[in-house]
């Protein structure tokens, strides 16, 4: 191979491989802008639903003030119970006469411990 062979293929050989770069950069330029539209597209709906959400907290805030005066308007007010009825005075000779009776009253025997009750046996019947 001469010299003018060798620099025809190897303009060729680059020549192609340009071609080749610039049609494999036009394809990837659109798949970029592709996915940059669609990442601009979600970040948008993300905002979006923030303002939503924001909105939201405030109406139901809102709805809760609401619903707190309405229970205040609609609370019934607070009863004053009756004056309970004041008690008969006890005479003297009544309140010695059972504070008497409650000294001389026997007191209640007591009920002596029964230690390790849920160990006594018992005798078995005969059934």
């Amino acid at each position: 191979m001469d010299n003018s062979q060798m620099m025809q293929l190897l303009g060729s050989f680059v020549l192609g491989a340009m071609v080749a770069a610039g049609a494999v950069f036009a394809w990837l330029s659109g798949r970029v802008k592709a996915e940059r539209d669609r990442v601009m597209h979600v970040e948008q709906a993300r905002q979006q639903m923030a303002q939503q959400v924001t909105q939201a907290r405030k109406q139901i805030e809102q709805l809760q003030r609401e619903n707190h005066e309405l229970r205040l308007a609609v609370r019934p007010a607070p009863r004053q119970a009756p004056a309970p009825a004041p008690e008969p005075q006890i005479d003297a000779a009544e309140a010695a006469r059972r504070y008497v009776e409650a000294r001389l009253a026997p007191a209640a025997p007591k009920d002596k411990p029964d230690g390790f009750r849920e160990t006594v046996v018992l005798p078995r019947s005969a059934d």
